[in-house]
C-alpha cells in the first residue's frame, strides 16, 4: 500500500505566525505537531513539546514568539509514493509518530502518521543544538543562559549543527552565530534497551571556549573589521585543532 492511500490532508503553520496561534490551532485539531511551510514549501514542524520547552518553560510571551523560533527544522518526511511500510520504518528510525508528505519540489501535500497504531504524543527529535550567552552570577561564577534550543529530527550530529547554526543566524538576523552567542551545547537523543527515551548532552561548547578568545585577539589585532568574524573563527579553530592533534 502506497502512502498516497492513507495520508491525510495536510493543515500548516506560516514560520511568521505567533505561538499563541500554533496552541490554538494544535488544540482545535486535536494533534501534536504541524507542518511549518512558506509558500507551500516545507521548512519544518513544530509540536506542542517545541511549544512548551521553548515559549513557556523559558517564559517567553507565545503572542509575540515567533513559530520560526521554536520549530524544528529539517522535518522527517516521505514521498506520497512512498510504501507504507516505508513511512514506518523512517518514523520508527526517527522515533517520531507524524510525517510530512511531500513532493519532488518539497511542496507539502499531506501529513502520514501512525496514531491508529499507537497512542499519539509529542515528537523527540535526535538532536536539540542550545545555543546561549554565558554571565556570570553575584560571586563570579560562569553560567549559561540559554538563547534559542534548535530541534533538528534528521542526519549526523555534524549536520543538525550546520542546520542549527544557519536557523539560529536567519532567526537573529547574524551573519555568524558568534555575533549573538558565545557557545552551544548538543543534546543527542536516542531509545535504551528497553525502548526508554535517553538523552545525552555533549558539550561541544567546550572546543568552542578555546577558540573564542583566540578569534577576538585575531580580531583586534586586526583592527576590529566588520564581517570577517567567519574568518577568524576558522582561523583560531585551526590553531585550536591542531594543537589538540599534536598533544595526542
Amino acid at each position: 500500500m502506497l502512502v498516497s492511500e492513507r495520508m491525510k490532508n495536510a493543515e500548516f503553520l506560516e514560520p511568521d505566525q505567533t505561538l499563541t496561534t500554533a496552541a490554538r490551532k494544535l488544540r482545535k485539531d486535536n494533534i501534536g505537531c504541524l507542518p511549518v511551510c512558506q509558500d507551500g514549501r516545507l521548512l519544518g514542524m513544530i509540536t506542542d513539546r517545541d511549544i512548551a520547552m521553548r515559549g513557556v518553560a523559558d517564559n517567553r510571551n507565545p503572542n509575540q514568539m515567533l513559530v520560526r523560533e521554536a520549530m524544528s527544522v529539517d522535518a522527517i518526511c516521505c514521498a506520497k509514493e512512498d510504501s507504507v511500510e516505508h513511512a514506518a520504518a523512517l518514523m520508527r528510525q526517527a522515533h517520531v509518530k507524524r510525517l510530512a508528505v511531500v513532493n519532488a519540489d518539497r511542496h507539502l501535500v499531506g501529513v502520514i502518521s501512525m496514531s491508529d497504531l499507537e497512542n499519539d504524543g509529542s515528537e523527540r527529535r535526535p538532536f536539540e543544538v542550545l545555543f546561549y550567552k554565558e554571565i556570570l552570577d553575584h560571586a563570579g561564577i560562569p553560567h549559561h543562559s540559554e538563547l534559542m534550543r534548535v530541534s533538528v529530527a534528521q542526519g549526523t550530529k555534524q549536520e543538525a549543527i550546520e542546520a542549527a547554526i544557519s536557523h539560529f543566524e536567519e532567526t537573529k538576523c547574524v551573519s555568524s552565530w558568534t555575533a549573538a552567542a558565545d557557545g552551544y551545547d548538543v543534546l543527542s537523543i536516542h531509545l535504551g534497551e528497553s525502548g526508554e527515551s535517553l538523552e545525552s548532552l555533549e558539550l561541544t561548547s567546550e572546543r568552542d571556549a578555546q577558540i573564542r578568545p583566540r578569534a577576538r585577539v585575531l580580531w583586534e589585532q586586526a583592527g576590529f573589521p566588520e564581517g570577517q568574524d567567519v574568518q577568524f573563527w576558522e582561523k583560531a579553530a585551526r590553531g585550536v585543532d591542531g594543537e589538540s592533534e599534536a598533544a595526542k
